[in-house]
């Protein structure tokens, strides 16, 4: 149930922050930001708790966070991640428009984005006990295609995948890939050294007080 979720993820996440501020946004945030009312963003990767933290918010009021599940469900907006990719921003405004939070991709990839557009925005990174054990929950679930393994394997599965994936999926993989610059679901990519690189980097460059 509910209540065993929130403990699993109490004990597998840590914060760096989680403070929730409600604050009517002034004239000159609405003239900036047409998603003055995002209010929390969760920039921890998946498999660390994203789920449970999407739970708690809807829990504390915040409604449907906007996340991968959230984009499947309209498919009319599928056409602008490629003009995410291609570096038009500006349609993150439409994507999460009304939203009070985002969580895990594709909304973690544009944290610095968030944080010009509402200053006042709170940032969660949510984390597993260790690198280690991020790797083999993301190996077994999400990026089953990093695991080692003979190369036609490799292939037929990668080939599958391509095929069956979504337009707006295989959009969201090229912006990880260029956010991250490795493709998680490469053999050769070290897991363990993405995910310790995305987490220091989200302490070093998220101030202490957001």
């Amino acid at each position: 149930g509910i209540n065993a979720e929130y403990g699993d993820f109490l004990h597998s996440c840590k914060f760096v922050s989680l403070v929730i501020v409600f604050g009517a946004p002034t004239e000159e945030r609405l003239s900036l930001l047409s998603m003055a009312s995002l209010q929390v963003v969760g920039v921890g990767l998946d498999r660390t708790g994203t789920r449970s933290l999407q739970i708690a918010l809807e829990e504390l009021g915040f409604g449907q966070g906007y996340d991968m599940l959230r984009a499947s469900h309209h498919p009319e907006q599928h056409h602008l991640f490629q003009k995410l990719f291609e570096g038009n921003e500006d349609v993150l405004k439409e994507l999460l428009h009304g939203c009070l939070s985002s969580l895990s991709y594709p909304g973690c990839m544009f944290y610095e984005k968030f944080m010009e557009w509402n200053p006042d925005a709170k940032f969660i990174l949510t984390v597993r006990d260790n690198a280690d054990v991020w790797v083999k929950s993301a190996q077994e679930t999400i990026y089953s295609a990093n695991k080692k393994q003979p190369w036609l394997a490799w292939k037929i599965k990668r080939s599958i995948f391509s095929y069956m994936m979504a337009p707006y999926v295989y959009w969201v993989m090229k912006i990880m890939i260029k956010v991250h610059g490795v493709d998680p679901n490469d053999p050769k990519t070290n897991l363990a050294q993405m995910y310790k690189d995305w987490n220091i980097r989200i302490i070093e460059t998220v101030p202490a007080e957001k």
